[in-house]
């Protein structure tokens, strides 16, 4: 039993040695091999990747079947924003009216009569 164990060790040993030499010889290969795999999955594979999803995400996004059963949920939201945009604009140009009523209000001089009504309230 020993001697098997003694076996399988010097056996893994050895191994470990020659996978050490083996990448030790070889070493800048390696580094160049997995250099050029990099820059070639980078500058290649990968544009060429993105391409294909955008082109099949833009027939997925023009495919008429899916803009003619999404085409009335925008025509509904698009309508609700106009609305909300009007009531919006609606507010606001009530809001300019009441602080142009006020600003004319303030700049204007009173007349003697008034500023005693004003006092005695």
């Amino acid at each position: 039993m020993m001697m098997n164990i003694n076996t399988l060790l010097s056996d893994a040993i050895t191994h470990a040695t020659s996978i050490l030499k083996y990448l030790h010889k070889n070493a800048w290969t390696i580094v160049f091999v997995i250099a050029g795999c990099y820059f070639f999955y980078t500058e290649v594979i990968d544009p060429m990747i993105q391409k294909y999803q955008t082109a099949r995400s833009y027939k997925q996004a023009t495919d008429p079947n899916r803009i003619a059963v999404l085409s009335p949920d925008m025509k509904r939201v698009r309508a609700l924003q106009q609305e909300a945009a009007a009531i919006r604009a609606m507010e606001a140009e009530e809001e300019r009216k009441k602080k142009r009523m006020s600003e004319k209000e303030r700049k204007r001089v009173k007349s003697p009569e008034e500023e005693r009504w004003d006092k005695l309230g």
